[in-house]
């Protein structure tokens, strides 16, 4: 070849943009491991070096990454859930107490909370509805200084 002639190569055009992520059983247990760190999407996605949509789009597609995600949190959950139960049991009152609070609410709960529901609310005058108020001291003394002083209804009973 003399050096007047000129050489072409053939170049594959590059592309351009991010490399494809793929879904394979080394993400997977990457996924598994972070997510059961209490990492949420958005820090899973960035440890992986995607964007948290792509983490979302492969997760509607893939239901082995949502099953990594929720296997990961609730093997954490299950470890944490585990240390407490030995913890309670080897004496630790404070782990005992949070234990029976939320395992058995309807037993070991500081205050205990009344639902109440009224029928045909709509149907009480204003009067009315502010009598009933008063009735009940919970609800009387949490609005106290709210309401006036008496209905038109208890007036009329001390006269």
């Amino acid at each position: 070849m003399s050096s007047t002639e000129i050489v072409k190569s053939e170049r594959k055009p590059q592309k351009t943009g991010r490399k494809r992520f793929e879904i394979t059983p080394s993400v997977l247990e990457q996924v598994e491991k972070y997510s059961g760190l209490g990492f949420n999407i958005s820090q899973i996605a960035t440890v992986l070096g995607v964007d948290e949509r792509t983490v979302y789009a492969k997760k509607a597609v893939f239901s082995q990454l949502d099953q990594a995600i929720k296997k990961g949190r609730l093997s954490a959950i299950g470890k944490v859930s585990n240390a407490l139960f030995d913890s309670a049991l080897s004496g630790n009152v404070t782990a005992q107490i949070f234990y029976l609070k939320n395992r058995a609410p309807e037993m070991y709960q500081d205050v205990i909370q009344n639902k109440f529901t009224v029928e045909a609310i709509h149907k009480l005058s204003d009067t009315q509805l502010l009598d009933e108020i008063r009735k009940d001291q919970d609800i009387s003394s949490q609005v106290s200084g709210m309401l006036p002083m008496q209905s038109q209804a208890q007036s009329q009973d001390q006269t």
